[in-house]
């Protein structure tokens, strides 16, 4: 899938150990670049188109594959433009083709000892061209791919006899693309030297023995433009302006220096109970919660159906925008009271109870001015996403991977089937004291301390492969679905549990209370939906047996059932 106009370029802002100035970033400019979140955001809706990567070298961006793991994620096509150097290493190159890279452009300034120069890197030229060789020779024809010969700050008569040395060099199936940088295009004598280079090059693509040969950047008052018979592509890669496709600044630098790695993110926020509230009023016209807000952004309130009475509550979150409150709060509703006493957070069936936006306030003309009324559900609210769960875990044989087993809050549904034999069962967790507790008390099991990267030397081993709330808590998705899809027996399923973002309804004791528990052991990097994770099982030719998505009608809480295709054998 090559370049097109409606390709996404998703700036990296990732250093460049080259100094040669070749990239459209300023060198002396603050990192350019887009966070994770941000371009989780940017993506929505983006299915199908592809996304590539660029400027300096993506590859140094310590979050890497975390950015190719959320362009899978939003169905999007993956690309990258790289200086070539990276995939001299088998495992890149490995990683790259599980993670479906579908473009790939090697960048060369000159040949030889002229692009070492160029790149202040000896030896570079050779190393790329050799990480481009088992590219291609790998991933087949899974990746398109581009050769890029740029013209920066050298003559435009070397053009001809370069080209003619790159293409001995790199293999036939790949495109040569000549980017012709906005330098190059200011310069009367260099587009003098490009014209008479055209012109020699006019029937290149007619000798099938030669590589296809593409412009990019050409100016259309070249005079042999008109008549060349070689493509000229629009200005994708070369003198392009960052805000042109930015998506975001960080900087990401300093993380690296400082030793940051995975930023982890919240997936609650709370609405704290107030002081306020107003008379409960049968009807809409007669109510005055919205008058009681004076003003304030109702987004961030809601009102609780208590009795006689209506109660404000207000959010203060940082970790959520406005978007995300009104999608939990507004199109959602994925909003719950928190009943439990302060310091008691283990209960979520029974300590919670939803609440869902009263019919009453839908005719009322006041309503953008106030945070509305909520009612409370009666209930426990993830009763049928439970009852799901439970059915499967029950219908457990052979051997069980439980990917983050440390809460174990099915322990009652396991124990009798790992003491009967019936389930040979092995816990996986990150968190150490988690897993002392579980060998305590189910001797029969199986336990090991890490997480599913860390599993090595059991392919196509385990019937039946457990993560219940889990995958939010993994590094990369598309790492931990790949080995997760190896680890499963031709003909077994693995189970999915996890949930999107929800607010609690509490007290302020509760707050306080919540803010000064232990955490995990383990940290919280996104909150993914069932909806994106389908993409990455497919590519690991797992089928969809059963899926219930979180939605309006349902919880924050989604169930994904794969399953590995009976013989089919890595």
């Amino acid at each position: 899938m090559r370049p097109r106009s409606d390709t996404l370029l998703v700036w990296t802002g990732a250093p460049c150990s080259y100094g040669c100035g070749a990239c459209p970033i300023d060198p002396n400019a603050a990192p350019v670049g887009v966070q994770f979140d941000q371009l989780q955001r940017a993506l929505s809706g983006a299915a199908g188109r592809l996304a590539v990567l660029v400027g300096g070298e993506p590859f140094l961006r310590p979050d890497f594959l975390r950015l190719v793991a959320a362009i899978r994620a939003a169905g999007c096509r993956t690309g990258i433009i790289t200086t070539g150097r990276p995939l001299i290493y088998p495992h890149i190159r490995a990683r790259l083709r599980r993670a479906g890279l579908t473009y790939l452009r090697v960048q060369f300034f000159g040949h030889g000892e002229e692009h070492d120069r160029a790149t202040a890197v000896p030896g570079g030229f050779d190393q790329a061209v050799t990480g481009l060789r088992a590219w291609v020779a790998e991933a087949g024809q899974e990746c398109d791919v581009d050769v890029a010969l740029t013209i920066r700050r050298r003559s435009m008569e070397t053009l001809v006899p370069e080209l003619e040395r790159l293409a001995r060099e790199v293999p036939a199936q790949v495109q040569i693309v000549i980017a012709v940088d906005a330098a190059a295009r200011a310069d009367p004598h260099q587009m003098d030297a490009l014209g008479r280079a055209g012109a020699a090059l006019a029937n290149w693509n007619a000798d099938e023995s030669h590589q296809l040969l593409a412009w990019e950047g050409l100016p259309d008052l070249v005079p042999p433009a008109s008549c060349l018979t070689i493509p000229t592509l629009p200005t994708r890669f070369v003198g392009a302006e960052p805000r042109a496709c930015c998506l975001g600044v960080v900087d990401e630098i300093a993380d690296a220096a400082s030793g940051g790695g995975e930023k982890t993110r919240a997936n609650s926020f709370n609405f704290i109970r107030t002081g306020s509230s107003v008379a409960w009023t049968a009807a809409a016209a007669d109510c005055t919660a919205h008058q009681a807000a004076n003003g304030a952004d109702s987004a961030r309130q809601l009102w609780l159906v208590e009795d006689d009475r209506l109660v404000l509550h207000v959010t203060d979150t940082g970790d959520f925008g406005p978007a995300e409150i009104a999608r939990v709060k507004d199109e959602w509703s994925h909003v719950f009271l928190d009943r439990a006493p302060a310091g008691v957070l283990d209960d979520f069936t029974e300590g919670m109870r939803r609440v869902v936006p009263d019919a009453t306030c839908e005719p009322c003309p006041h309503r953008v001015h106030c945070g509305r009324r909520f009612r409370l559900v009666e209930g426990a609210p993830y009763a049928r996403e439970e009852a799901r769960i439970a059915a499967h875990i029950a219908g457990l044989r052979g051997r069980v991977l439980d990917v983050g087993c440390g809460e174990q809050l099915y322990r009652d549904s396991l124990e009798p089937l790992v003491r009967s034999g019936v389930v040979q069962y092995t816990g996986l967790d990150p968190d150490a004291l988690s897993i002392a507790r579980l060998r305590e008390a189910l001797p029969q099991g199986r336990f090991l301390v890490g997480g599913i990267e860390d599993v090595r030397g059991e392919p196509a081993s385990y019937d039946h492969i457990l993560c219940l709330r889990s995958l939010n808590h993994v590094s990369d998705v598309d790492e931990a679905l790949a080995r997760m899809a190896e680890l499963l027996k031709p003909g077994g399923q693995l189970l999915i549990v996890e949930c999107t973002p929800f607010a609690m309804l509490r007290r302020p004791e509760q707050v306080a209370a919540a803010d000064h528990a232990p955490r995990a052991g383990h940290q919280h990097f996104r909150n993914v939906a069932s909806d994106e994770v389908v993409p990455f099982a497919r590519r690991r030719a797992l089928q969809v047996i059963e899926h219930h998505p979180a939605s309006l009608p349902t919880t924050n809480e989604w169930i994904l059932l794969l399953g590995r295709p009976p013989g089919n054998a890595e």
